[in-house]
């Protein structure tokens, strides 16, 4: 059987986009290593895992192709929105066909994040 392992993602600044998905959303950090002039470290999203890459001369805008966002379905949705944008994060809220929520934004480095009141179905 096949499963998403982990995401990675290039960040400017390791420490600011690691408080970031900590306050967030709550993960903690299960491991730092280095590769080569690399710094990575990687968060535990419970389902899955999170890889942050600090690397000189990584892309400082995403990579061309079809990446759109990285989607994750919260509990707790009122209270995550509420969360947000008390800290003054933009969200783009859309209602679903269904009557459920999402709400996109934007990550320390300009990545969009999707929150999902409902996830796809897929456990």
């Amino acid at each position: 059987m096949s499963y998403l392992d982990h995401c990675g993602v290039y960040v400017k600044d390791l420490e600011k986009s690691l408080a970031f998905y900590k306050d967030v959303f709550g993960w903690k950090e299960k491991t730092r290593f280095g590769s080569g002039e690399a710094k990575i470290a990687v968060l535990n999203m419970e389902k899955g895992l999170l890889e942050l890459v600090q690397r000189p001369g990584s892309p400082g805008t995403p990579p061309g192709g079809n990446w759109a966002h990285l989607a994750l379905h919260v509990d707790g949705w009122d209270a995550k929105v509420k969360k947000l944008e008390g800290k003054g994060i933009e969200l783009r809220k859309v209602t679903m066909g269904d009557g459920s929520h999402i709400a996109f934004f934007k990550d320390p480095d300009g990545h969009t994040l999707e929150i999902m009141e409902k996830g796809l179905g897929l456990e």
